[in-house]
């Protein structure tokens, strides 16, 4: 019988190993970013479109982009630079402060989906393309969030519908969450066509990783 007692200790040993890997797997999970793109009033074109912050971390927005696809098959990719930022305790939603963290709660008034597609070209007659070509639409977002050494991102599509009046609808439910190590490099990409930095990269040392 002298068996029991070193089994007794591997059991324990194997226990408190699954129990610590159960712990850690939670905790990462628990503080992992979490990002919504949100369509404030269903189908209308001129609601506004929030970026939420559900997470229980900080993040520093670094840029906000929408991709364009016209009936035509075209694509363009325009950053989207106006936008409100408000706490989850800030009752003045008019006050715009472009830059700082977004804290847990917190969201950024992205503006209406008419003016996020043409932007300052909303008012302008001699825009390149009409409301009514745009087909479909993403908007994403590249974002530092604390615990992590790599920015993450979020994006949702859109696709609208010219029929009558214009309307548009979410391809899904989720915004899609990329915080994962095969994203790093679509973030990255993200990011550098909007910084322009002179160095390109994967290392903190010499790339965009955390810039801007």
């Amino acid at each position: 019988m002298d068996y029991i007692g070193p089994v007794s200790s591997a059991v324990m040993a194997v226990i408190w190993i699954v129990y610590f890997q159960l712990f850690f797997f939670q905790y990462k999970r628990n503080n992992r970013p979490y990002l919504v793109i949100h369509h404030a009033q269903n189908e209308n074109p001129d609601a506004l479109c929030l970026l939420v912050n559900m997470g229980k971390e900080t993040v520093h927005v670094q840029c906000v982009q929408v991709v364009l696809r016209t009936r035509a098959g075209e694509e363009k990719t325009l950053t989207v630079t106006e936008y409100r930022r408000v706490g989850a305790d800030d009752s003045n939603v008019h006050q715009v402060l472009r830059q700082g963290p977004l804290q847990p709660g917190g969201y950024l008034v992205l503006g209406s989906f008419r003016n996020i597609i043409l932007g300052r070209r909303s008012e302008d007659s001699d825009s390149d393309y009409l409301f009514e070509d745009i087909a479909a639409v993403e908007i994403r977002a590249a974002v530092v969030h604390g615990p992590s050494r790599y920015p993450v991102g979020v994006r949702r599509s859109f696709r609208l519908e010219h029929e009558g009046q214009t309307e548009i609808f979410p391809r899904n439910i989720h915004s899609e969450q990329l915080n994962r190590r095969r994203d790093r490099h679509e973030i990255r990409r993200w990011l550098e066509s909007e910084l322009c930095p002179e160095r390109k990269g994967q290392s903190e040392s010499d790339s965009s990783d955390q810039s801007g």
